[in-house]
């Protein structure tokens, strides 16, 4: 178990909160550590990553031509016409990442961390 949880609980704002409740620390570990560097090398010229759009898919957008990309399966970036304004955004993600100090854990240690600390919220 992560040390001082709630603690570092208490300072996740709502979204945040839903974040974690909903793709688990081993998920965010995942997303920021391993899956934002493949996704950012191959980065459309002038596209941020914006974050996981409501269909689940990483969503970029570029703000000086207005496009929003997906990314798809086979490792790269798809121009998209079908763009959500609701994403969990790749920042919010990151705060969970920084303030649960995810670098520091292995990703199997963080599978159930999440779902045990919520169920002994309501117990």
């Amino acid at each position: 178990m992560i040390a001082d949880i709630q603690e570092k609980y208490d300072q996740l704002s709502a979204k945040q909160k839903e974040i974690f409740a909903g793709y688990g620390l081993r998920q965010i570990k995942h997303f920021v550590e391993i899956n934002l560097p493949d996704m950012e090398a191959v980065m459309p010229a002038g596209a941020l990553v914006q974050g996981i759009n409501a269909d689940g898919k990483v969503q970029a957008y570029d703000s000086a031509t207005g496009q929003h990309y997906i990314w798809i399966s086979d490792k790269q970036w798809q121009l998209s016409t079908k763009a959500t304004e609701m994403v969990d955004s790749k920042e919010d993600a990151m705060t969970v990442w920084r303030i649960f100090d995810l670098q520091k854990y292995e990703l199997i240690d963080l599978s159930h961390v999440h779902r045990d600390f919520l169920e002994s919220q309501t117990a």
